[in-house]
């Protein structure tokens, strides 16, 4: 660091986003090392219920920053309620780059975009005709999906440029940032509290493949329960640990998956090491899709950490980062997901030493100690550019 100690602000799209996870990771890195804080826009919602109460977020009131001439006065108090002098606009979104931006021309501080997905994929594979409508339905107002691509535009103006993915650098340039797990944190946990959980939840004497996170079509979790089905194993569960999500919900009716899944519901940050230690495997069978070949899911490295194998479709990073240590099947290829599925149950040893692997793989690799020296590196480049 500089000798005088600078301040840091990340900066969020909405106070109520699970971006504010990563925001929060970011930030209690980089506490040991100076004044750091989280700033984000409140749309009537509050703060994020998963991450309440981990860090002192700071929220603005900005109830009509959606919409044209509102948009301009609530981005101006966002903007003025920022006091870092490295600015880390987490997504490019008009509620954050701009506003980052903003503050560059009139402060002089840095801008660091990060990105942890492709926002922009979505509008991308809309036929022509529907992204034109779409355009001129959303012209007043800045934070529809519409926007995305043109916001993006901005992400050369920041000074540096932080991705999730190599398909994110690749396209936006930058560094790849990892945001990992706290090994700490997420490590085996007591037997005796995983079995009661268990036991409580109804799933005594039951195999689970965990599945965590936001379930969205693109996360592949059809292709899972497609799995499970030709397995035709009734001892066997997939146990989705996060919110109740339309797409979800649908899966749940469906006939052919109700056998075999059981939710939840959305878990605090600080329980997720015992609900994941539930697990006999944790899979993550992402869709080779725009979206997901541009994103990494955290729980990847959560799992890794916990010592747990791992199933992952071959998209995004996920090969490099369980090589060694992780099964990877073909995206979308349900029989080869079963195959791993009932290779992984018949061989318990052979599991243990994935994720026995797995985590010696994530402390050296993934751990929060990496990432805060890659904030760390960031920081100290930029308070070095601007004191030239």
């Amino acid at each position: 660091m500089t000798t005088q100690t600078p301040k840091v602000t990340f900066l969020v799209p909405d106070i109520s986003s699970p971006i504010l996870g990563a925001a929060t990771v970011f930030a209690t890195a980089l506490q040991k090392h100076g004044p750091v804080e989280i700033v984000g826009p409140d749309f009537g919602d509050g703060v994020c219920p998963m991450y309440r109460g981990a860090f002192d977020y700071k929220t603005i009131p900005t109830p009509r920053m959606y919409r044209f001439p509102e948009y301009f006065r609530d981005a101006r108090r966002l903007a003025d309620a920022i006091r870092g002098d490295v600015i880390f606009s987490m997504k490019a979104f008009a509620s954050t780059l701009p506003v980052a931006l903003r503050a560059k021309r009139e402060r002089g501080c840095k801008v660091v975009a990060y990105l942890d997905e492709w926002d922009g994929a979505l509008h991308r594979q809309l036929p022509w005709g529907v992204r034109l409508r779409q355009n001129l339905a959303s012209l007043h107002h800045p934070l529809d999906d519409a926007w995305y691509p043109r916001v993006e535009k901005l992400i050369p103006h920041a000074d540096e440029v932080a991705a999730s993915s190599s398909f994110l650098q690749r396209k936006f340039g930058g560094a790849i940032l990892h945001m990992g797990a706290d090994t700490e944190r997420f490590k085996p946990q007591p037997a005796e509290a995983v079995a009661d959980l268990k036991r409580a939840l109804g799933l005594e004497g039951l195999k689970l493949v965990v599945f965590g996170g936001v379930v969205r079509p693109h996360k592949g979790v059809e292709t899972l329960l497609d799995a499970l089905a030709r397995l035709g194993d009734t001892s066997l569960r997939l146990l989705v640990v996060g919110p109740q999500t339309e797409h979800l919900n649908a899966l749940a009716n469906k006939p052919a998956c109700k056998p075999f899944l059981q939710c939840t519901g959305a878990q605090p940050k600080e329980k997720m090491p015992l609900y994941l230690d539930m697990a006999d495997l944790v899979a993550l069978p992402l869709e080779d899709t725009l979206l997901a070949q541009s994103q990494v899911p955290c729980k990847v490295y959560e799992a890794m950490a916990m010592a747990k194998p791992v199933i992952a479709s071959a998209v995004s990073d996920l090969p490099s980062i369980l090589e060694g240590c992780g099964w990877v099947v073909p995206s979308g290829d349900a029989p080869a997901m079963a195959a791993a599925i009932r290779f992984a149950l018949d061989h318990p040893d052979d599991a243990a030493d994935k994720g026995r692997r797995a985590r010696e793989k994530c402390v050296r690799c993934y751990s929060r100690a990496v990432t805060e020296r890659q904030l760390t590196g960031i920081v100290e480049r930029l308070m070095i550019a601007r004191s030239m």
